[in-house]
C-alpha cells in the first residue's frame, strides 16, 4: 500500500532494509526529488558509476533499463536504475512489467513519476510487490518548520506573520520557495532577521498571490486596494482572460466554501472538499464571511456572463474585465 512518502523512505534508510522496486510520486516535487536523492545516496556510494545509471525522459530505452537490472554488480551490494518520468505508469510498457516480475535480488530500480495512473497494470504491480512513496504538499506545521529551518541554519530569524507571507506571495510549491527563502538569507546576512516588508519587497508576488490579495480587498468592498491590485495586474501585462479566469475560479471557490460551512463541515474535510493546503482554508472562510451564498452564486455568474460577452465578441477583452472588477465591488 502506499504511504507518506517521507516517512517510508526515512523508515527504509534508518532500518537498512530496501525494497526492490520503489515508486515515488505526487504533488510535491521538490520532495519526490529530495527523497530520490535520498534514497539513492543510501543505496550506493556517490562515485560508484559502474553500478548505477539514470534513465531521464529523452534517454529512456526499456530494453537497456532491462540489459543493465539483469547484470550482476560490479564488486558491490546492488545495481541501482533512476528511472524518471518515464510515463511507464500511464501509457504502459509490457517488457518493464517482465523485468519487475523477474529482478534479481541485486537490483533496486527507483521510478520517479509526475504521471500515474492508479487503475494501471504497472502501478498495480509496484503496490503488490514493491514500495509505493507519495509526497504531497506538507500540512501548515511542517511546511512552516521546514521553513524556519532553512533560516535558521544560517542563523536568520523569521517570524510566523513572515513566513505566512512568504508563502501567500509565492505559493506552497517548495522548490519555489526554496529559491525564495535562498535570495532572502542573502539578503538579510547583516542583519540576521527577515521581516514582511523584506518579502513584499524582493520575493516574487505571483499572478495567483495578486489575485488572492484583491479577492480580499473585493470581500471588504475595499476600492481603493482593489483597484490598486487590478492595475498591477495590468502593468504586469497580465492577459485580462487570464485575469478573468483567476477571478472565477477564486469565486468559485468561495461558493463551495459558503455551501460547505452551512452544511457544518470541519476545516479538514474543507481542505480535501476545495482540494487546497489546510492552511489557505482558513483564508477563504474569511474571505466567505464577506458574502452570502447567494451573492456568491451572482458574482460567479457575472465573472461566467463576462467570459461569454468577451467570447461572443460583444466587449474587448480588457474593457470588460474592468468593468466586471467595479462591478463586483457593489454590495
Amino acid at each position: 500500500m502506499a504511504e507518506n512518502g517521507i516517512s517510508i523512505i526515512n523508515s527504509h534508510i534508518e532500518k537498512n532494509s530496501f525494497s526492490n522496486i520503489y515508486l515515488l510520486g505526487g504533488a510535491e516535487r521538490y520532495l519526490v526529488r529530495q527523497f530520490r536523492e535520498k534514497l539513492v545516496d543510501a543505496l550506493c556510494p556517490e562515485d560508484d558509476s559502474m553500478n548505477h545509471m539514470v534513465f531521464k525522459t529523452d534517454s529512456i530505452n526499456a530494453g537497456e533499463i532491462t540489459a543493465f537490472a539483469m547484470e550482476l554488480p560490479f564488486f558491490a551490494e546492488r545495481r541501482v536504475l533512476e528511472i524518471i518520468d518515464s510515463d511507464f505508469f500511464k501509457k504502459g510498457n509490457e517488457d518493464i512489467e517482465a523485468l519487475l516480475n523477474e529482478l534479481p535480488e541485486t537490483s533496486v530500480i527507483i521510478f520517479d513519476e509526475t504521471n500515474i495512473d492508479k487503475r494501471s497494470r504497472l502501478y498495480k504491480l509496484v503496490a503488490k510487490i514493491g514500495t509505493l512513496a507519495m509526497f504531497d504538499t506538507p500540512d501548515e506545521k511542517v511546511l512552516f518548520n521546514w521553513i524556519n529551518g532553512l533560516f535558521s541554519d544560517e542563523g536568520i530569524r523569521i517570524d510566523n506573520r513572515a513566513i505566512m507571507r512568504l508563502v501567500e506571495s509565492v505559493g506552497t510549491d517548495m522548490n519555489t520557495l526554496f529559491m525564495e527563502v535562498e535570495k532572502l538569507k542573502s539578503y538579510a546576512l547583516e542583519s540576521g532577521i527577515v521581516t514582511t516588508e523584506d518579502i513584499e519587497q524582493l520575493c516574487i508576488n505571483q499572478i495567483e498571490g495578486k489575485i488572492f490579495d484583491m479577492m480580499d480587498a473585493l470581500s471588504k468592498r475595499d476600492s481603493r486596494t482593489t483597484m490598486r491590485l487590478y492595475s498591477d495586474l495590468v502593468s504586469l501585462r497580465e492577459p485580462a482572460m487570464r485575469i478573468l479566469y483567476l477571478i472565477t475560479r477564486q469565486f468559485i471557490i468561495l461558493t463551495k466554501t459558503k455551501f460547505a460551512l452551512e452544511k457544518n463541515h470541519s476545516s479538514s474535510e474543507l481542505a480535501a472538499f476545495l482540494k487546497v493546503p489546510p492552511f489557505t482554508v482558513k483564508k477563504y472562510i474569511e474571505q466567505s464571511k464577506g458574502y452570502t451564498y447567494d451573492q456568491l452564486l451572482a458574482r460567479t455568474n457575472m465573472c461566467q456572463e463576462t467570459d461569454s460577452a468577451i467570447k461572443s465578441g460583444r466587449l474587448r477583452d480588457s474593457v470588460a474585465v474592468e468593468l466586471l472588477v467595479v462591478e463586483l465591488l457593489r454590495p
